[in-house]
């Protein structure tokens, strides 16, 4: 498997996998809507063409001669057609393996949360498809402390916010390590179906977040949770709020929600991929968490 086609290879989680393909060798080819958000991978070696998810013809074109697919889909703005011409599009062009990254955890059933439920139906295709494909699912994202309003709080007040409760207990993971693990199931040879959890080496709730941040940072960081709302103004682009709002008010009614239990061992059995400590990842990104 040389033909990797790259879904999403612009956005903070596709452009390390993308990165770590070409690294690794792989023919690596982006589809993206502008081309000139895409040029710091064509210097690397990437092929760009140019497509949208929404529109099938573009997504075919972008497939042909591809051995395999890094498929991404937004957790809150994404739809399910165009995973569907993603898939459609693979089948038809003979691809061998799809690697999806999930964005978090897969339900067995519909449980009436509408991405929740768009990763539901996607896995359900994705079996239907007949073709081989890594699910992965991974816990919550390190690179989410960046966020400017979190990152910014933690710089000017030693206060690390997010919007969960601290009777949350997580296994967070970085963007790195999540393309990691794509970069490795596209290496291995089987042609089997399998969802995997992914995460990060350590199970933390929020104030024991901070006190690895306060080590890495050399100065003592306090946690606090961060209302739904609030969080959603940080980050809301295209009216999306109230999604965003719904989906972490759940969490705080109900924190098993978001509290992990990966078995990382079994995980890193079936694909090796290096880990990254919270501290580690503060340590790697102090500038944005430190008073200019």
């Amino acid at each position: 498997m040389k033909n990797i086609l790259v879904i999403g290879a612009t956005g903070p989680q596709g452009g390390p996998v993308a990165e770590k393909l070409i690294a690794a060798g792989f023919n690596t080819r982006v589809m993206v809507r502008d081309e000139t958000k895409a040029a710091p991978l064509a210097a690397k070696g990437a092929e760009v063409v140019t497509g949208d998810l929404t529109d099938a013809a573009s997504v075919a074109a972008a497939m042909a001669g591809q051995d395999g697919v890094f498929l991404l889909i937004s957790f809150f703005s994404g739809q399910f057609d165009q995973a569907r011409n993603v898939i459609d599009a693979a089948k038809a062009a003979g691809v061998q393996k799809i690697v999806w990254n999930a964005t978090g955890p897969i339900p067995e059933v519909k449980l009436g949360h509408p991405s929740m439920d768009l990763r539901n139906d996607i896995y359900n295709a994705l079996k239907d498809s007949g073709i081989a494909f890594v699910a992965l699912q991974p816990t919550t994202y390190m690179e989410n402390f960046l966020i400017p309003a979190i990152a910014q709080e933690v710089a000017e007040k030693d206060v690390l916010p997010y919007p969960m409760p601290e009777a949350v207990n997580c296994q967070w993971i970085s963007h790195q390590e999540a393309a990691n693990y794509v970069v490795t199931a596209f290496q291995d040879d089987k042609r089997d179906q399998v969802a995997l959890d992914i995460a990060g080496p350590e199970k933390l709730n929020g104030p024991e977040i901070a006190a690895r941040f306060g080590k890495a940072l050399g100065r003592e960081i306090t946690f606090r949770p961060m209302p739904p709302a609030e969080f959603a103004k940080a980050i809301s682009f295209g009216g999306n709020e109230d999604a965003i709002v719904g989906h972490y008010q759940s969490i705080f009614d109900h924190p098993e929600m978001m509290t992990t239990d990966v078995d990382t061992a079994a995980t890193l059995v079936a694909l090796p991929s290096e880990q990254v400590s919270i501290e580690d990842f503060a340590k790697l990104y102090s500038a944005a968490f430190t008073r200019a």
